[in-house]
């Protein structure tokens, strides 16, 4: 990776700024109680870079070995929930998102590759990887991999859209606010470790112009972060659903304005 999307102590630039930006839309706090899953090192310096006070950092393996498909933590037992490519390693991406949602009370915020046209032309012409032998390989084929195993992952690229349908479709009962950032990361590092060096003459012939097509996002950047805020229950709950003894239920009096519902006798 290239200089400048390092940043002082071992963190990272773009998250750092995923972070900060955050902070000042109020979606964050400084004091938050935050849980990082998938976590590393570049994790913890991000973190502390952007201000971030109080956060644990988790992995499947380690000290604090928490599997980010099956959390241990009860419902919204932390103000926001964070990982930083990790869910494209989960058997289940989208069960590791919602565990993710589930867990945090306030938002939670990701980041992981993204699929578009770019991306999936690169993996065509062998630039982006199918299944990640890389880090597998930086980690001496001990961890890295398909649930931090030895055995490579596929890669799974995210969208914004199935992001949102994803929240959407486990947590019907109010407005989510989705904020989505985009950033161009040349694997470098993995690049010059391949014997075939033509990836890589490649990618050093187009690399001015895809940081020029950064500004396009959506459509060619190979990573995306999005925060992804929960609305505050009950106060901004649908109007045609009321408190219910677990979980939101629907409200006779909308529905009957709506749909001449008849009221309960």
């Amino acid at each position: 990776m290239p200089r400048s999307e390092q940043s002082q102590a071992g963190s990272d630039a773009f998250y750092v700024s995923v972070l900060q930006s955050a902070l000042r839309d109020g979606a964050l706090r400084p004091d938050d109680r935050v849980l990082v899953v998938c976590g590393g090192p570049k994790d913890d310096a991000s973190l502390r870079r952007a201000g971030l006070t109080n956060f644990e950092m988790s992995n499947i393996s380690g000290d604090v070995a928490v599997d980010v498909e099956n959390l241990a933590h009860a419902d919204g037992s932390f103000d926001a929930v964070i990982v930083h490519s990790g869910l494209h390693h989960c058997a289940s991406p989208h069960r590791g998102l919602l565990e993710m949602h589930r867990v945090a009370s306030k938002c939670i915020i990701l980041f992981e590759p993204a699929d578009n046209f770019v991306t999936r032309t690169g993996r065509r012409l062998g630039i982006g990887q199918t299944y990640e032998f890389a880090a597998v390989a930086d980690n001496g084929l001990r961890c890295a991999g398909w649930r931090n195993t030895s055995v490579p992952n596929w890669v799974y690229r995210f969208t914004a859209q199935e992001i949102r349908q994803t929240i959407n479709c486990a947590a019907p009962f109010g407005p989510h606010t989705f904020n989505f950032y985009y950033r161009t990361r040349i694997p470098w590092r993995q690049l010059r470790a391949r014997r075939n060096r033509l990836p890589l003459m490649l990618v050093m012939l187009a690399a001015p112009l895809l940081r020029l097509l950064d500004m396009f996002g959506p459509v060619t950047s190979n990573n995306l972060a999005a925060v992804v805020r929960k609305p505050d229950l009950p106060h901004e709950m649908f109007p045609w659903l009321q408190p219910g003894a677990r979980v939101p239920e629907a409200k006779r009096s909308w529905f009957a304005g709506k749909f001449g519902v008849p009221p309960v006798p």
